[in-house]
């Protein structure tokens, strides 16, 4: 009975948690944005060009695929689940061109008050991390506990602007959104612990790397190499 009933038990617990998790993901992003985007419209907002617009129409049409797929998911609805999936694998290669473009674009304006070399390398390192473990998640596809977690990983390691974007006191803005950006992912560690008493691979490897590279953001940013990338971002 007790090897009947866990598994069911598992897949239950995995219909409630992803789903959840999708819908934090949401609310994090809204709370960063409500403001200069969500509340003000979203494209009717006004923000500084069509580039910025499209690059978050982009990125906000992931975070609804990536909610929409895991309640496709818990509602067993794994045919429609997909037929969708065709959106991630077009919508991954968007957001890291136009993440790309709208950074440089950003830099060029000046536009969030951060040193051109925090922004250009946090950046930078948040869209790696998205494609790496987005791109192993269409790989393992056919694995869902491994496809679940990287794709919620992988969203995670994005969330950096929005939660900078939070109202902290300015003396720990950098700081506390580190902090927050590595605690979501221990929320996905945490529920592995839970619920098959160990961490799963995926989930060990894509939160290992989401803290390796939030930990080492100053020492990168204050390699010399990064002020002739600016310059050139600046002249192009």
């Amino acid at each position: 009975m007790a090897t009947l009933v866990s598994p069911a038990k598992r897949i239950r617990s995995d219909d409630i948690f992803f789903p959840a998790m999708s819908l934090v993901i949401f609310g994090v992003v809204f709370y960063g944005f409500a403001q200069s985007y969500f509340l003000a419209g979203m494209m009717r907002a006004k923000l500084p060009n069509v580039l910025v617009h499209i690059h978050g129409a982009i990125f906000v049409s992931w975070i609804l695929l990536l909610i929409v797929q895991n309640f496709l998911v818990a509602a067993r609805k794994v045919k429609w689940h997909m037929t969708l999936g065709v959106l991630g694998l077009v919508l991954p290669p968007l957001m890291i061109v136009f993440g790309v473009l709208t950074l440089f674009d950003s830099i060029r304006r000046n536009a969030t008050g951060l040193p051109p070399q925090l922004l250009l390398v946090g950046d930078l390192e948040e869209l790696i991390v998205f494609a790496v473990l987005i791109t192993w998640a269409m790989i393992v596809r056919r694995s869902p506990a491994a496809h679940k977690r990287l794709m919620i990983l992988g969203t995670m390691g994005i969330l950096g602007p929005a939660i900078n974007r939070w109202p902290f006191p300015e003396a720990i803005r950098l700081p506390a959104t580190i902090v927050i950006t590595l605690g979501l992912p221990f929320i996905v560690v945490a529920y592995d612990l839970w619920s098959m008493r160990r961490v799963q691979r995926e989930t060990l490897i894509g939160t290992s790397l989401i803290l390796v590279v939030a930990l080492t953001l100053i020492p990168v940013v204050n390699l010399p190499i990064w002020q002739p990338v600016i310059n050139w971002i600046l002249r192009a």
